[in-house]
């Protein structure tokens, strides 16, 4: 349970960076290549080891974590395209709602148990999710109804399939001593998208890295490590299926971001937030309710 928790934690530390970023007109492009190349680094550090990819190239995982390190870096970089030209929520509610796709896979591949109870819960969730992310502010007039509905589909979907190869990795392929190597070449991956991406924008556009931008990619790029290997150690929680940890995991984040925005930078939490919050407890009571059973 612990794991969940600091896993949640971590995740929504990268929401608040976020917005410090825009604060101290901090490149987003820039701090999210160096956030995983800090990822490689700190995975290094924690595991002790140099990336052996010659000896992990030829472990089943592999091929799912070189896809995983690039749609990283392209779903990343999409949401933060959304989000300055589209509003937080849409962001916000597609890639939260994503957690259906895992849920569903997991109860179709895995025969994981989807009682009443839980499909209550999951609703919820998503009404919750929908509630506690509503912005008003944040909904700007699209002038390409397609783009405006393509976009965040792409969100909800890319983010779906990533946590469901996630999941389908650890149920598969993976050991318990594997996950930092697995981390190491999924970000791995993402540096390299990032890097030639970076290049090619330097080259074409004359573009200059900040330093700003490689500090902030540090301070980025510890938390989103620590994100994914506490989700895998979640996972790995005894007499708790994937189809729970994923809703519960991503509720976490929208509350605890939805609290701390309110505390760190004064928004405001309207009726409908509140509405989310309160329904979100309620389905995070159903959701743990069935562990202990």
């Amino acid at each position: 349970m612990i794991s969940l928790l600091l896993s949640i934690a971590c995740s929504t530390f990268l929401v608040i960076c976020f917005k410090y970023f825009d604060r101290f007109g901090i490149h987003h492009l820039q701090a999210i290549v160096f956030n995983y190349l800090t990822c490689v680094i700190t995975g290094c550090i924690i595991s002790k080891q140099f990336p052996a990819y010659a000896e992990w190239m030829h472990q089943p995982w592999f091929l799912s974590a070189a896809f995983l390190g690039c749609s990283y870096f392209f779903i990343f970089n999409l949401m933060a395209y959304v989000t300055r030209h589209m509003g937080i929520t849409v962001t916000s509610v597609a890639s939260k709602l994503s957690m259906v796709v895992p849920v569903i896979a997991a109860v179709i591949l895995y025969n994981q148990k989807f009682n009443v109870i839980k499909i209550l819960a999951l609703l919820l969730a998503i009404i919750s999710v929908c509630l506690t992310s509503y912005r008003k502010d944040d909904f700007h007039e699209n002038k390409n109804p397609l783009k405006g509905f393509l976009l965040p589909l792409i969100i909800f979907t890319g983010s779906g399939i990533n946590d469901s190869i996630v999941n389908y990795s650890f149920a598969k392929f993976l050991k318990p001593d594997e996950f930092d190597s697995f981390n190491i070449s999924i970000f791995s991956f993402a540096s390299l998208s990032g890097l030639l991406t970076l290049v090619l924008r330097s080259i074409f556009f004359n573009e200059p890295i900040a330093v700003r931008s490689i500090i902030g990619g540090v301070v980025l790029g510890i938390p989103n490590y620590l994100s994914l290997l506490f989700l895998l150690l979640a996972l790995a929680i005894p007499g708790w299926e994937s189809s729970r940890i994923f809703p519960l995991n991503n509720m976490g984040i929208v509350i605890l971001s939805a609290g701390l925005a309110w505390i760190l930078f004064r928004e405001k939490l309207s009726k409908k937030n509140l509405a989310g919050i309160i329904i979100a407890l309620f389905a995070i009571g159903l959701m743990i309710y069935p562990a202990d059973q």
